[in-house]
């Protein structure tokens, strides 16, 4: 979050919104955040929370954003919750010039918490954050992997 410098003009693409936790975190620093979940009991109940927590900036919707969610892009920032073993080139697509990125990238046990920043059109600036390791999101773009 600390990263990702939201801003109160910014929208923001949450993909897996889980509880509504995170989603609530957003919110609470940006204009708008249009947040994907691909499991619906998980959407039903994240717009629960999100409605007793008073959060009323926020769109939940259903469905598979692995891939990103182009129904509102581009996007100021977009954040995956869960981890995908390469990011997928349509999300990079998905973003404003000046947007950031965050992504955990790789394949257990070897992970990066990544922050992109789209410095241009097609142009990107890439940190890895820090190691780490989470669950892949449902539908992960998945990498080649080394075979003999």
């Amino acid at each position: 979050m600390q990263e990702l410098t939201v801003q109160a003009s910014d929208n923001v693409l949450e993909i897996g919104t889980g509880s509504g936790y995170f989603t609530a975190l957003l919110a609470q620093r940006a204009q708008h955040v249009y947040s994907v979940e691909i499991h619906p009991e998980l959407k039903t109940s994240a717009e629960a929370n999100l409605r007793r927590a008073g959060v009323h900036n926020v769109t939940v919707e259903l469905g598979d954003g692995a891939r990103g969610w182009t129904k509102h892009a581009p996007y100021d920032i977009i954040v995956l919750t869960g981890s995908t073993p390469v990011l997928p080139q349509e999300l990079l697509q998905q973003m404003k010039s000046g947007a950031r990125l965050f992504a955990v990238v790789g394949n257990p046990p070897v992970m990066a918490a990544r922050l992109l920043t789209c410095t241009g059109e097609g142009v990107f600036n890439s940190i890895d954050l820090l190691e780490t390791r989470i669950a892949p999101l449902t539908n992960a773009l998945a990498g080649e992997r080394f075979s003999f």
